[in-house]
């Protein structure tokens, strides 16, 4: 191809990548704008949908921790206008008027409707005089409350307030706010007691706080639940969990908004602190998540149905200008690759027609190399015997070149190869001589081959005329082994074989040969000349011991093949 015409090539190439790139960014543009609108309308209305709930919430819990301050603060009243009608006075002679006292307690029961319940209890932990009936019931002793005791060893007279409990005349459940009466000099004479339904909280909260899934509670500053929506079992008191995020809150002592799950329920809620102000109480006002982003959810999936639609839109439009873009590329492109493909297999078929006449070339001069070195060092004292000579290893060379032919010249197993050229010295069967073999598995590279195959054939010829396969029930051993080296790619490249020939139950030999024979110089010179190895021979009382090593890398062979030609 020309050189203008390859450049204009490829500056079309260019201009086709830049167009396509910025259809890509379109494509892109077109699902990631909408995608971004559609989050940030989404956060955005999630976190008004929050605030528009804490707000709520605040205004809320200030309404019930407003009722509760009230309802705390006419009691503390009450509890100080009965301590000051009956201060001074004994329990005797109270008991001497208690219709004087009852109709006092019930004036002050009028004004506060059902939400209020006044008793007063002597040393002895009975009741005196109260404001519901003119003779308060028999038998009610009220000395193991816990408030009861807790004035007793506190000389202070200021409210208190009681954990919850069950009456014991109407088995209501309820609290106290306590006051300490004492006497002339001092000492304990007896509890003021006001009972406070928990249904006077749980009523006004129904009535405040209509939704059912929100959780109230009416806490003391201990962390005592007073009252609580949904009810708790009065008769079990129970504390806030310390860990949990109303006692986190509590422990911190201020008001404030927080997130958190109740270890009661398990309900995940967006609550509310408030103090009751005046008193040791905090009113608690929760929410329920799901509740509050429920109405957040039903929006959101508006958000995505219009954003689904632009998106698809904008998609679609990109997609068809890209549609028109990719097809003139193609047209553009087609005579392109018309050309090249044509340009390409003319280089492809120049270039297999090169590989093929270096390889023909490579291969037969190896197998002329290796059948000269033969034809050198074979004796020609005998023309029988030369010819046979020369036959045999010629053969060795055909059988290798059979079984890289097979493989198409691509490698021959190690195993395979010396199976080949043992067989016509080995017994098939009985109780011949016979080889064993043992290795990993090896591929030999196609240039190793017909020299390893001479290398056996040789030490099988050598066998055969002095050594093991001489003998009916002769063995040759055969071993190998593969060092390897990383390949850099998380692999092993096999780069040095060692082979082990080792001789058994043949002839006795008494040691090694007198003179070089024809057969060792061909070890020698295809071992070191051709293959660039090392090659050691021993010859124990039970046979020949060789061991052989050669490299199977191109590189290595070329090194140590030059080192011996110079050696």
């Amino acid at each position: 191809m020309p050189r203008d015409q390859r450049e204009l090539h490829a500056l079309a190439r260019a201009e086709g990548r830049r167009r396509r790139g910025v259809d890509d960014l379109l494509l892109a543009a077109s699902a990631v704008i909408p995608l971004l609108i559609f989050l940030g309308v989404a956060a955005h209305d999630y976190s008004r949908t929050l605030a528009a709930a804490e707000r709520d919430l605040r205004s809320t819990a200030e309404t019930l921790a407003g009722h509760a301050r009230n309802v705390f603060r006419f009691e503390a009243l009450a509890l100080g206008a009965t301590e000051e009608w009956l201060r001074g006075l004994s329990e005797a002679e109270i008991l001497a008027e208690p219709g004087l006292f009852h109709e006092r307690l019930r004036s002050l029961k009028r004004f506060a409707g059902d939400e209020l319940g006044i008793t007063v209890i002597g040393t002895d932990g009975r009741p005196l005089v109260d404001s519901e009936r003119p003779v308060p019931p028999r038998g009610i002793d009220v000395s193991d409350r816990p408030y009861f005791r807790w004035h007793q060893e506190h000389p202070e007279i200021v409210p208190y307030v009681a954990a919850p409990l069950r009456s014991r005349v109407s088995g209501e459940p309820l609290f106290f706010l306590t006051l300490r009466r004492a006497g002339q000099d001092g000492r304990f004479a007896g509890v003021i007691a006001a009972a406070i339904r928990q249904s006077s909280f749980t009523a006004y909260w129904d009535r405040a706080a209509s939704d059912p899934r929100d959780a109230i509670a009416l806490l003391r500053g201990d962390g005592l639940l007073l009252a609580r929506r949904p009810a708790l079992d009065p008769d079990q008191p129970r504390h806030v969990d310390p860990d949990g995020p109303v006692g986190r809150a509590l422990a911190a002592g201020e008001d404030g908004v927080f997130r958190g799950t109740s270890p009661l329920d398990g309900v995940d809620r967006l609550y509310v602190l408030r103090r009751v102000e005046g008193f040791p109480a905090f009113l608690v006002h929760g929410k329920p998540h799901a509740a509050i982003v429920a109405p957040w959810h039903g929006r959101v999936v508006v958000y995505g149905v219009l954003a689904g639609g632009a998106a698809a839109a904008l998609l679609s439009l990109a997609a068809l200008s890209r549609r028109q873009a990719r097809e003139l590329d193609r047209l553009n492109a087609q005579l392109e690759r018309r050309v090249e493909e044509r340009t390409a297999e003319i280089h492809a078929g120049e270039a297999r027609l090169r590989l093929l006449t270096r390889e023909v070339d490579h291969r037969a001069k190896n197998a002329l190399s290796v059948v000269q070195a033969a034809l050198r060092l074979t004796p020609r004292t005998d023309i029988a015997s030369f010819v046979a000579s020369v036959e045999g290893r010629v053969l060795a060379l055909a059988r290798a070149q059979t079984l890289l032919a097979a493989d198409q010249w691509r490698g021959v197993s190690l195993q395979q190869l010396l199976r080949t050229e043992l067989e016509p010295f080995v017994a098939r069967g009985g109780a011949g001589p016979s080889a064993e073999l043992e290795g990993p598995s090896v591929l030999l590279p196609p240039v190793v081959i017909q020299p390893m195959a001479m290398v056996a054939h040789e030490l099988a010829t050598n066998a055969v005329k002095h050594g093991a396969l001489a003998a009916p029930g002769g063995r040759v051993l055969i071993s190998w082994e593969v060092s390897s080296d990383p390949d850099g790619a998380g692999g092993e490249v096999p780069r040095r074989l060692r082979l082990r020939w080792v001789e058994r139950d043949g002839p006795d030999v008494a040691g090694p040969p007198t003179r070089r024979g024809f057969g060792t110089r061909v070890l020698e010179s295809v071992v070191r000349g051709q293959l660039g190895g090392t090659i050691d021979m021993r010859w124990e009382p039970g046979g020949l011991v060789s061991a052989i090593e050669v490299p199977l890398l191109a590189e290595e062979r070329g090194r140590n093949a030059m080192g011996a030609g110079a050696a």
